[in-house]
This record gives C-alpha cells, sequence and structure tokens, in this order.
C-alpha cells in the first residue's frame, strides 16, 4: 500500500498538498482507493476521497499502531569532514532499523556545530523519505549535535566501533533481551587514543567490524544492520 506525508487533519479528513500531491498523481491513485498517510507524528489508513490540482482529501479510517522493533539504536555518528556524506548515513541506517541518529562532533569530524544544525532539516526531511519507501512504523528521529564528551552511556549496551580492537567483535556480544543500545561510531582517521580510553570510561564496549576496516559510513550501516539481526530478544517488539 502506498504511503504518503499529509500536510494537515482537519476532524476526520487529512490533507496532501505540494509535492506530495505529485508523487500520489505519479502513482495513480483514484477516489476510492486506501492509502497510507502520515500527519502530526501519526500514521492513519484512510481512503481516497477527493483529488483536485491543488490538494487531495483523505477520509481517516484508522490510525496504524505498528510496534517498533527492537532493539532501540541510538546511532551516535561523528559527523564527516565531507558533510554530504552524511546524506547516506541517514537514509541507510533509516532503512536497517536504527530508531535515533545524533549527530556528534569529534577531534576528527566536521567542526561547526552551527553549519550541522542548518542540515537538521535537511536530514529529517531524507528520513522521511526514507520512512516513506522502507515501511518503517515511524520516521529516524534526528537529534540535535552534541560533542563526543557529552556521550553518556545510558543504554543497556553501549558500544563503539574501534577499527585496533583485537578482543571483540559483534558476535561475540550477548544481545539476548537488550532492547536499548548506544553505538558510537567515529570519523575518518577513526579515533584518537584519548577518544577512545574516554568512551572506555563511560563505559562503552569497543567493538570490530571484520575483516577489513570499513569508511565511516559503511561502519555505520553495517553495524546498525548486523546489531539489529543478530538480536535475540526476550519481546520480539516495543511499542511506544
Amino acid at each position: 500500500m502506498d504511503r504518503f506525508l499529509g500536510s494537515k487533519r482537519s476532524h476526520g479528513i487529512l490533507l496532501i498538498e505540494g509535492e506530495e500531491l505529485n508523487h500520489l498523481f505519479a502513482k495513480r491513485l483514484k477516489a476510492g482507493q486506501e492509502l497510507e498517510v502520515f500527519v502530526e507524528g501519526k500514521l492513519y489508513l484512510c481512503t481516497l476521497e477527493k483529488l483536485s490540482r491543488s490538494y487531495a482529501s483523505c477520509l481517516i479510517k484508522r490510525e496504524i499502531e505498528n510496534p517498533t522493533p527492537l532493539p532501540m539504536i541510538n546511532l551516535y555518528q561523528c559527523v564527516p569532514v565531507e558533510l554530504k556524506n552524511m546524506d547516506l548515513i541517514v537514509e541507510k541506517v533509516s532503512e536497517v532499523g536504527a530508531f535515533k541518529l545524533t549527530p556528534v562532533i569529534s577531534d576528527r569530524s566536521f567542526q561547526s556545530k552551527g553549519v550541522i544544525e542548518k542540515k537538521l532539516e535537511r536530514w529529517k526531511r531524507i528520513a522521511l523519505a526514507s520512512f516513506k519507501q522502507c515501511r518503517r512504523p515511524k520516521p529516524l528521529d534526528i537529534d540535535q549535535p552534541i560533542h563526543l564528551k557529552d556521550i553518556r552511556a545510558d543504554a543497556q549496551l553501549n558500544l563503539f566501533l574501534d577499527s585496533f580492537e583485537k578482543e571483540r567483535s559483534i558476535k561475540d556480544l550477548n544481545l539476548n533481551g537488550i532492547k536499548t543500545i548506544n553505538l558510537v561510531v567515529g570519523p575518518e582517521g577513526g579515533f584518537t587514543s584519548q577518544e577512545s580510553e574516554f568512551l572506555k570510561s563511560l563505559g562503552f564496549l569497543p567493538i570490530r567490524l571484520y575483516p577489513y576496516i570499513l569508511r565511516s559510513e559503511t561502519a555505520s550501516i553495517l553495524g546498525v544492520g548486523l546489531l539489529m539481526n543478530l538480536s535475540i530478544l526476550s519481546l520480539p517488539t516495543y511499542q511506544e
């Protein structure tokens, strides 16, 4: 079933306008057909009631309450110096199941917090587009940027990727029953030794992805995807 972003809600009617309306026309939907519409943070099953050149009106049938798959992964992503590479990271970690993405400023990352903040709306739009395509229950949450020193090890399992780690890989982790994971991924060139020791002091476990040293964006996508797929949980889903 096709999914669209609504512009506003009025009682039991949702409106689709602007660029989303063009997408609806491209899908050749007709009045009376069912579709999913996301508006004001909620997803609805609707019937297309009226289609015009300026808007489409959709009659709400019911709210769709899909559970969020576990584990809930917060990806702390050190922002690449090539800032455009964050577009790919946002799109792909959304597809493989990250719950939240928090941009991080580290010694070797992109440094301007102000520039990063200006990119947040773009990344949120990319996350919404991915939400439509991969049929997540909710869009990837994009958080405000932070500095590495402000990271907290507040999940059940706290990890960071370290190319020089020799003792532990993802397959060595006990993921049974884990519902929340913080995963920290460094920038190009990795973490400095001081940063690595700082993360360890907070309680983050270093892990390595085998067999080769990966680019930061590849490591993020693979790391999140493996953690999602290798998790063996006592509860298969989690409903907010």
